[in-house]
C-alpha cells in the first residue's frame, strides 16, 4: 500500500491511500498550521481506515512546485516516515515556487 502526501497548496492537506495503482482512500482537508497539524490528522486518516504504519510499503509527497512552509512540512515528513519505517534512503527534496525569502535574525 502507498501513502501520497500532498501539502503544496497554502492551508490545504491531502492524503492518498493507494493500493496495485488503484486509490482506495483520500481526504482533502483545509488546514491552518499544517506544521502542527499534518502528524494528528495523519494519524487520525490511517486509523480511520484501519492501516498500520508497517502496512505502508511506499510513501510519496508532491515536491512542488508550492509554497516555502507548506511544501517542505510535507517533503519532510514523508522523508522522516521514509526513513523511520525503512522504505527509502533516498532524500526528497522540495521544489519551490519561488526561491524562499529568509531574513536575518533580529537582536
Amino acid at each position: 500500500m502507498e501513502l501520497r502526501i500532498d501539502t503544496t497548496e497554502h492551508g490545504r492537506l491531502r492524503l492518498v491511500l493507494v493500493q496495485r495503482s488503484v486509490t482506495i482512500y483520500q481526504l482533502e482537508k483545509k488546514v491552518d498550521g499544517l506544521s502542527e497539524h499534518l502528524l494528528p490528522e495523519l494519524k487520525k486518516f490511517l486509523r480511520r481506515n484501519r492501516v498500520e504504519l508497517p502496512a505502508l510499503k511506499k510513501i510519496s509527497v508532491n515536491r512542488g512546485p508550492g509554497g516555502f512552509s507548506s511544501t517542505r512540512t510535507g517533503v519532510a515528513t514523508a522523508n522522516a516516515l521514509n526513513f523511520a519505517l525503512g522504505l527509502s534512503d533516498k532524500i526528497i527534496h522540495p521544489k519551490y515556487d519561488k526561491a524562499p525569502n529568509i531574513t536575518h535574525a533580529r537582536h
